[in-house]
């Protein structure tokens, strides 16, 4: 991952940092101090505030405020293992307001036996939100969020797929 710009936003969910790189989106932090974490483990790369960060940030925005249903947005996924690009993809064709679970997406990349690895792809997935691993659920219940189970609930609820 080669970072260069970011941009951010406060919302209901709180701070919201976007980092981009050439090829698109390629992380979503919760919260400053995660953000300052990032920061200090780039050994000195320098972002620069806006491109294709500040446009994702305006279309998280809109999300969070149920004005959009579909991101525009190009994502970078290349810092993930070929197993975790293959889940993350899936989970871009999970329509808003509806979730799969992870042995349906383990059946959809042609793994069935993996719905484990697949929550542990899920689970390291670097661009939530944008890539909706919020729509991920366990058979039993909803299973786990990298940035909290009341943020998953919260962006189900937004969707209109928790009542």
């Amino acid at each position: 991952m080669n970072p260069s710009n970011f941009s951010y936003c406060n919302c209901i969910l709180g701070a919201i940092y976007v980092i981009s790189t050439p090829k698109g989106i390629s992380r979503i932090i919760f919260g400053k101090d995660r953000f300052k974490e990032f920061i200090g483990n780039l050994n000195g790369v320098k972002l620069t505030e806006g491109g294709e960060a500040e446009k994702s940030v305006r279309e998280v925005r809109l999300y969070l405020e149920g004005k959009l249903k579909e991101f525009q947005s190009k994502v970078d996924l290349s810092s993930g293992t070929s197993f975790q690009r293959s889940v993350w993809r899936e989970l871009l064709k999970i329509p808003y307001g509806k979730v799969k679970t992870y042995s349906e997406i383990a059946r959809k990349i042609g793994n069935p036996r993996a719905a484990r690895a697949v929550g542990n792809a899920v689970g390291a997935n670097p661009i939530p939100i944008i890539v909706p691993c919020h729509r991920v659920v366990a058979t039993n219940g909803f299973g786990g969020y990298s940035c909290g189970i009341e943020i998953k609930k919260k962006l189900l609820h937004i969707e209109g797929a928790l009542s």
